[in-house]
């Protein structure tokens, strides 16, 4: 019986030490999320850059699709792909097709960060997409306001 109690016990402990897997569809399919803010090799995204996240309810923001996405930068910039993404490892995949439209310097560096995603963090509120320790981009699940941020 003392055995039979050991083995119960260590299987819950096993159980429990596993790391439990994301939501992946609950975090992503489906869904909106508008950038907010980021970093770009190793400097944050600042200053009129930023304001422009808040400038049109229409930019700067990325849809998750079953398989595909679709995301706006700045006004008349769009972009979309494919993503793939592991909940237990929390990695992430986004295979980008080229931008459309005339992009800024700082689409282009938004685009560029989120075409390196391996990563991401976060929950069904807010979200990072991390390309390494020095790039990623930021995203809520509302759209704020600047003055609210």
């Amino acid at each position: 019986m003392k055995k039979l109690t050991l083995i119960a016990l260590s299987a819950l402990m096993l159980m429990g030490a596993c790391k439990k897997s994301d939501d992946i569809d609950k975090i992503f399919e489906g869904r909106t999320w508008y950038i907010v803010r980021g970093t770009i090799q190793g400097r944050p995204i600042s200053g009129d850059n930023l304001k422009q996240f808040y400038q049109n309810d229409n930019a700067y923001q990325i849809r998750f699709g079953k398989e595909s996405l679709q995301g706006t930068l700045s006004s008349g910039v769009s972009f979309s792909g494919t993503w793939k993404a592991d909940g237990k490892k929390q990695t992430m995949e986004l295979i980008l097709l080229n931008i459309s439209g005339s992009a800024s310097e700082l689409d282009n560096a938004i685009f560029n960060t989120l075409r390196k995603t391996i990563s991401y963090k976060g929950d069904e509120n807010q979200i990072e997409l991390r390309a390494d320790d020095q790039n990623f981009i930021g995203f809520n699940s509302t759209r704020t306001k600047e003055s609210n941020y």
